[in-house]
């Protein structure tokens, strides 16, 4: 490859990197910030934005100047989300789950073998909520919609997850965890990761009995509680049921 070409790849990953960092702060960022995250030179930094934001991927406002990501990323992103055979076959099933438990639901995808990302969240309509927002990204190993995966991994990809842990304790907290996910068939956290949340969340599978999303339910672990939480919870399993087999899950039958 000619040095032209090392360089013109170099640009595209830096490019990506920018996306990527504005993606994670979710909100206006400045140059000086950009320039921490990035570790590039500023000069370096202003033409790939100016680049990015000629495409409408990126956009600039204010004084001092602050970047944010454009509508083509929604372009980009809704084309995907279009075309996924999770999403689409979710989206009715979610939609009446979100009706029923009048709580906010949402849909989590494998973004790969350590993390998730939410590709779907509708809000509940009662005065007091708990959003995390379409986009967000986490561990597989924090809270019941990763968990939810987690535990019906391959044995190997969960070893992976558990070696990746600070300590034996908390490798050991975390493997009780998943075991009684897997017996469970759902999972169940109350403030892991916002203090006062209440959240569930349940399995998807495919057409090759691979685990590929989760479901859950969240809100206010004062309202939800007794029968209310019972209910969210039996109609939580049973959407995403529902879910797998639109995508070609059939229980019990044999892996191809």
């Amino acid at each position: 490859m000619t040095s032209d070409g090392v360089k013109s790849i170099r640009a595209v990953e830096r490019a990506a990197d920018v996306l990527l960092c504005l993606a994670h702060h979710g909100g206006p960022v400045g140059i000086t910030e950009l320039q921490n995250a990035l570790a590039l030179s500023r000069p370096t930094l202003y033409r790939l934005l100016a680049a990015l934001e000629r495409k409408a991927l990126v956009r600039s406002f204010g004084d001092p100047q602050r970047f944010a990501l454009d509508y083509g990323v929604g372009k980009i992103a809704g084309t995907w989300l279009g075309s996924n055979d999770v999403v689409v076959a979710a989206q009715p099933h979610l939609t009446a789950l979100w009706q029923e438990t009048d709580e906010t639901v949402a849909l989590c995808l494998v973004a790969d073998v350590r993390s998730k990302i939410c590709v779907q969240e509708l809000r509940s309509r009662q005065a007091l909520v708990f959003t995390r927002g379409t986009g967000f990204t986490e561990p597989l190993s924090k809270g019941s919609s990763g968990k939810a995966i987690l535990a019906f991994m391959a044995a190997d990809e969960i070893e992976r997850v558990l070696a990746a842990e600070p300590d034996t304790m908390t490798q050991a907290a975390l493997g009780r965890d998943l075991e009684r996910i897997c017996r469970d068939g759902y999972a169940r956290s109350t403030g892991e990761i916002i203090s006062g949340a209440c959240a569930m969340a349940a399995p998807v599978f495919d057409g090759s009995r691979r685990v590929c999303a989760s479901v859950s339910v969240f809100g206010p672990a004062a309202r939800l509680t007794g029968a209310h939480h019972e209910d969210c919870l039996r109609r939580l399993r049973k959407a995403a049921d529902r879910i797998s087999a639109a995508i070609g899950y059939r229980a019990g039958a044999a892996a191809e």
